[in-house]
């Protein structure tokens, strides 16, 4: 057969356009019947013509996961983590018309871990010199952004992890640097809270991503410092009334102000 033969999908039958294609190990696919695969499969190309039919097979079923969800929890912005507590199932949702979407619906059992990503950027600030060119500070000065992604490891036939981004961008604070890790995402206690948007923005976002994987946690079975009503750990109280001190749920600091000046949590309302 030549080159630009015309091919027909080996699930729905129909003819593949020019650039359409999306190979199998033992057959084709149309783009159609491959936006229908879970977004978080990765391994179409190494999969057979029967894998690939199966797992449309559970994508359809799944609708039916979808359509009975009862949200009681919701995490995110554009990507959300949506929890369902009564019936004991999460699944990620990408849009806001999740019937057409169809997330995979996962229940409490299948969620092995979370793992929260910060990744740094960093552009050197120049001075620049009569003639036009442009030198190094002394010392050297830099401006910082930041992007926060989660990544829920699961059991599940098809993937074993589901990464989304919680930024939403990028997040510029200028030259203040914020120091993140991966483990538990604290920040830098040096740079505290302040008014800057952008800086407000990167604590509101860890204090995001720490709920997640507090919930992710919750699912596992995992002692957790908090209760299921709010972001308070188990036998916590607030300060009393006129104080303005209170200690952190995630990590124990004490603080002042309206976010922990060890982790960006929010101050628990």
């Amino acid at each position: 057969m030549g080159l630009f033969s015309k091919k027909f999908c080996d699930v729905c039958g129909n003819k593949i356009g020019l650039l359409g294609n999306r190979k199998l190990e033992d057959g084709n696919l149309c783009k159609d019947c491959a936006k229908k695969l879970s977004p978080w499969f990765s391994e179409r190309r190494h999969s057979t013509l029967n894998e690939i039919k199966a797992q449309l097979d559970y994508r359809e079923e799944n609708r039916e996961k979808v359509a009975a969800f009862n949200t009681s929890k919701t995490l995110g912005n554009r990507t959300r983590l949506m929890i369902d507590a009564q019936n004991r199932r999460f699944m990620v949702a990408q849009t806001s018309n999740i019937s057409t979407e169809n997330p995979d619906v996962l229940d409490f059992s299948q969620a092995r871990g979370c793992e929260l990503v910060i990744d740094e950027s960093r552009d050197e600030i120049e001075r620049e010199l009569e003639d036009g060119s442009t030198v190094s500070y002394d010392p050297p000065r830099f401006e910082y952004s930041y992007t926060m992604s989660v990544k829920i490891f699961v059991d599940h036939p098809y993937f074993d992890e589901m990464e989304f981004e919680i930024s939403d961008g990028y997040i510029n604070t200028g030259e203040t640097r914020m120091t993140g890790t991966d483990a538990n995402w604290t920040i830098n206690r040096a740079t505290g809270y302040n008014d800057d948007r952008e800086i407000r923005k990167y604590h509101d976002t860890v204090a995001l991503g720490n709920e997640i994987k507090v919930e992710i946690d919750r699912m596992q079975g995992k002692s957790v410092p908090m209760n299921t009503d709010s972001y308070a750990p188990q036998g916590y109280s607030q300060s009393p009334a006129g104080s303005d001190s209170w200690v952190c749920p995630f990590c124990d600091t004490d603080n002042h102000g309206n976010f922990c000046e060890g982790c960006g949590a929010k101050r628990p309302s």
